[in-house]
């Protein structure tokens, strides 16, 4: 008889949980949905986080609005979204604040792995290989050809130690076997300035950044670094059509929840970022920009946040990079 009451009042819990999961379904959000972006306004991840979320608001009863809390290389932002717990606050970020500063972190109070969830990818920016107009290098083959026969002499600028414009080269130095010494700047703008004015003779940076230098012939570039061609630059050959089909950089974006958002919250914004992804205008967008969209389920974008961080952990490990 126990047994049986046991089992009984199992079954009305059981049936209450299912009730009440459901009536949160219906009920989310009640509030205001919180994007942070761990960046400053005005830049790329705030720029496509607004355009994204604005078209994505139509799909709920309550606005999204987008806080910028940027510092710490992102985690500042991050780790206040990780402490969370109102099921109505998100992370929109990338490559640099997720998988690699927080590996070049020995004091990080959070633990990405653990302590966030994936939402959505957004888009893949591939990077773009660059140099100054003035350059003698008309290709890739050239600079790698250079830097064979002059080791040491090839210097190459980068936004900062840690970024992806630095890991980018780092990973062309590894796959073509060649020795380049690192310049960091403040920022991908200086290093862009720079780079015009021949202070430094190659640079490794997002498509988007760089795009205007090229159709404006202040910059050449040498190739892209990815399986894919950009639409942006679409004379310009990639990577894996010049036989480094391992050098493949640049900055992905997404959305990202606290660990314990609830599954049906995640699928809700899931399926708003993908609906949005395949929208004409984001298309079209996206493509002017340079960028690729991505898109899928959180699942797979889990597994590729995964692997990008075993990618970009090890690399940094043998270029000993380290964060100042």
């Amino acid at each position: 008889m126990n047994q049986r009451r046991i089992l009984v009042s199992s079954l009305v819990a059981l049936a209450g949980a299912l009730a009440l999961g459901s009536a949160h379904a219906q009920a989310w959000p009640s509030k205001p949905i919180r994007i942070v972006v761990p960046f400053a306004a005005g830049g790329p991840a705030d720029a496509l986080a607004r355009f994204l979320t604005n078209k994505m608001a139509g799909d709920f009863s309550q606005p999204i609005l987008i806080d910028n809390k940027g510092g710490a290389g992102g985690t500042l932002g991050s780790g206040e979204v990780v402490r969370s717990n109102d099921g109505h606050t998100f992370l929109f970020s990338s490559t640099g604040a997720l998988v690699i500063t927080p590996n070049l972190m020995s004091n990080l109070s959070y633990n990405p792995e653990r302590d966030l969830v994936a939402v959505g990818q957004a888009v893949n920016t591939p990077s773009a290989i660059v140099v100054s107009a003035k350059s003698p290098f008309k290709t890739l083959g050239d600079l790698v050809t250079f830097a064979k026969a002059h080791p040491g002499k090839l210097d190459f600028g980068s936004a900062g130690t840690g970024t992806t414009t630095q890991l980018g080269a780092e990973l062309l130095k590894k796959e073509a076997k060649i020795s380049m010494t690192h310049i960091p700047y403040r920022g991908a703008a200086p290093a862009i300035t720079d780079l015009i004015g021949g202070q430094v003779q190659l640079m490794v940076a997002d498509v988007p950044a760089v795009v205007s230098y090229v159709k404006g012939g202040q910059f050449k570039a040498l190739a892209v670094a990815s399986s894919i061609r950009s639409d942006a630059l679409p004379d310009v050959p990639t990577t894996a059509e010049l036989k480094y089909p391992g050098v493949v950089s640049g900055t992905w974006y997404g959305i990202m929840a606290p660990a314990k958002t609830p599954s049906d919250v995640i699928a809700k914004l899931n399926a708003s970022l993908n609906k949005v992804l395949q929208q004409p205008e984001t298309l079209a967008h996206f493509k002017a920009q340079g960028m690729q969209p991505a898109g899928g389920l959180p699942e797979a974008f889990d597994k590729f946040i995964k692997a990008e961080s075993a990618k970009w952990v090890t690399l940094s490990k043998e270029a000993g990079v380290k964060l100042e």
